[in-house]
């Protein structure tokens, strides 16, 4: 593969990540469409509408969730589930603005992408670290407390995958250095 053919695949697969979140940009409880279509392939099954989240219920469980804080602590329990939900927002932004920088810099000649391969070689090292986290490889770089089964499946299968990212854009970038 040619330095530039290796530069333009790490810059596309780096696109990947808007195409399941960018939406949570606009609605960020649209987490419950990934909820109910694509995680349930990481536990061998097929998506059923039976099974599926609504919005209502999403709802209920965020209204739930509130109701089981202390009642002297319900500011803070209100302010913490508006972060999920804004920290969501965000993530979604950082996958858009990684979009959006990889389809430009795919019109740039390789020395100008390096800028582009130092970040997105950083979000692919920090992304393989924590899937690898959540799929029980790294026990001492974080915890998430709930883990689901699902949730350790998308670990186990997306740490090769942003160490793929990872190796593409430090070749890459690597290559514009030399």
């Amino acid at each position: 593969m040619s330095e530039i053919q290796i530069s333009t695949l790490a810059l596309i697969l780096s696109i990947i990540p808007v195409t399941l979140h960018g939406i949570e940009v606009l609605f960020p409880m649209q987490t419950r469409w990934i909820v109910n279509w694509v995680l349930p392939f990481f536990g061998l099954k097929t998506p059923s509408k039976s099974s599926a989240l609504t919005r209502n219920e999403q709802i209920n469980m965020i209204d739930a969730a509130l109701e089981a804080a202390p009642e002297k602590k319900k500011t803070n329990a209100k302010d913490y589930l508006f972060l999920l939900l804004f920290e969501q927002r965000q993530g979604a932004i950082g996958f858009t603005a990684v979009a959006i920088g990889a389809i430009y810099g795919m019109n740039l000649e390789l020395a100008a992408r390096q800028p582009l391969h130092l970040v997105f070689g950083v979000v692919a090292v920090l992304m393989m670290l924590v899937n690898a986290n959540q799929a029980g490889f790294l026990p001492f770089f974080g915890k998430h407390p709930k883990i689901s089964k699902h949730g350790k499946n998308v670990g186990i299968v997306f740490t090769p995958f942003w160490f793929a990212v990872a190796l593409l854009n430090y070749l890459a970038f690597t290559y514009v250095s030399i």
